[in-house]
């Protein structure tokens, strides 16, 4: 009799060596969702402050044409002055979806064109390294005065606005098209 126990004594061992493993491999499968259920939700985090900046600078934009900015400053944007000055460019963005955007002057030279814009909110501060409430870099806008509208009672405009989220790689951009007719806007998305 006394050799029986021992046999069932080591069986019920080994029985909870491989519970044991069981447990372990679900627990290291629950933690592997877990982060990356975190993951996932600081992209969308980092996707949706990106769009807001974006359309953030893209309202300033709209503002800054309705002051009657959009046809007093046209023209070619392919200098280093079209960074820290607004003006409606009369040249489209060679690339909208990747900022900082870039324009060749007449010597094929490649120059940043847009304007940064800082919001007036102290809500999210801006930094390279990341980290809590923090956006890569300040939202910026292009403006593209594309002529009269068809019934010739406006002016035209296409504002391409851009905004991050922490990271350089988390870029919201928008685009919209906007007729201005003396003072009044009429919107239209693209």
């Amino acid at each position: 009799m006394p050799s029986q126990n021992r046999t069932e004594q080591g069986f019920v061992l080994l029985i909870s060596m491989i519970l044991l493993l069981l447990l372990a491999i679900i627990g290291v499968g629950m933690f592997r969702s877990v982060s990356q259920q975190h993951h996932l939700i600081a992209n969308m985090r980092d996707k949706q402050v990106a769009l807001s900046n974006a359309i953030t600078a893209e309202q300033f934009a709209e503002w800054w044409i309705l002051q009657g900015n959009g046809s007093a400053n046209t023209g070619t944007c392919t200098s280093t002055a079209t960074v820290s000055t607004a003006m409606a460019c009369t040249n489209s963005l060679q690339n909208p979806s990747t900022p900082p955007w870039t324009a060749l002057d007449t010597s094929s030279t490649s120059h940043v064109v847009g304007v940064t814009y800082t919001p007036p909110s102290n809500m999210q501060t801006t930094s390279t390294s990341g980290g809590s409430n923090t956006v890569y870099a300040n939202p910026g806008f292009y403006v593209q005065n594309i002529g009269t509208s068809p019934d010739g009672q406006g002016a035209l405009y296409q504002i391409t606005a851009y905004g991050y989220g922490g990271s350089s790689t988390s870029v919201g951009v928008v685009q919209s098209t906007y007729e201005v007719t003396s003072g009044i806007i009429n919107r239209g998305g693209l």
